[in-house]
């Protein structure tokens, strides 16, 4: 008699313990419709702030330093004297910033060895490296979005000012149309190039595709399909297969 209350007892734990379970799924997933909409076709990428003005003092012989007029962090007008090689004044070919200063009085400097390094900060651009078939996309003049990551509530506005290959790398240069206080080469940047968008298509939401399939819930079927994918954005996803239709739901996990 004791065996078959246990029994009855288990069963008992066992059955509400499903109905716990099947209460929380039930309340866990949500039906969710297809939608006709707009997206925007963006490429992500990382941009270096790079100076488009740099000039390096350098010799074509082998000189002693007699006199350096400058220190790193100077800023100094085009013209401006940089050092004495020699009996030779040098002078800068650009205004700028002076960034390093490679050579102390007295010393000899070989040829070609950089001596005094000034780069101009006002006149900045960014660079992506892309791989292949995302830069086969990338235009001159596309609109581009730009966020620093210490600015992160600020979109900066650029535009794809050239594309071009430096050692089986894809460059896109972009300039912004103004620059945030501060800002210095090296510095990086998120960068979302803009490179079209489709109007009036059949969007799901991201939520709904785990593992390449939807839910798809029509006339009170539910079942598993596979959807192919078009332009995509950080919510919905254009459906380029034919299996999912305006009409159906599609059952979506909750976010807890």
């Amino acid at each position: 008699m004791k065996i078959g209350r246990n029994i009855y007892v288990v069963l008992a734990v066992v059955l509400l313990a499903s109905g716990y379970l099947f209460s929380r799924y039930y309340k866990s997933v949500e039906n969710f419709k297809p939608k006709f909409g707009d997206v925007v076709e963006t490429i992500y990428g990382l941009g270096t702030v790079t100076a488009d003005q740099v000039y390096h003092l350098k010799s074509g012989l082998t000189l002693e330093v007699r006199k350096v007029f400058v220190r790193e962090g100077d800023v100094v007008k085009a013209n401006a004297p940089l050092a004495m090689l020699d009996n030779s004044l040098m002078r800068a070919k650009i205004e700028g910033t002076v960034t390093a200063v490679g050579s102390k009085e007295g010393e000899l400097v070989a040829p070609q060895m950089p001596i005094v390094t000034i780069v101009n900060l006002e006149h900045l651009y960014l660079e992506v490296s892309l791989e292949q078939q995302s830069v086969l996309r990338v235009k001159n003049s596309q609109p581009v979005h730009v966020s620093f990551e210490s600015l992160r509530n600020e979109t900066y506005e650029g535009i794809v000012k050239s594309v071009y290959p430096r050692d089986s790398q894809f460059i896109v240069k972009i300039d912004l149309q103004t620059w945030p206080d501060g800002i210095l080469p090296g510095m990086t940047a998120d960068v979302a190039i803009v490179v079209g968008m489709k109007k009036n298509i059949l969007l799901i939401p991201l939520r709904s595709i785990v593992a390449g399939h939807v839910t798809r819930l029509r006339s009170r079927k539910k079942e598993a399909v596979p959807v192919k994918l078009g332009v995509v954005d950080g919510e919905w996803a254009e459906v380029t297969s034919d299996n999912i239709a305006i009409d159906d739901e599609l059952v979506i996990r909750k976010l807890f």
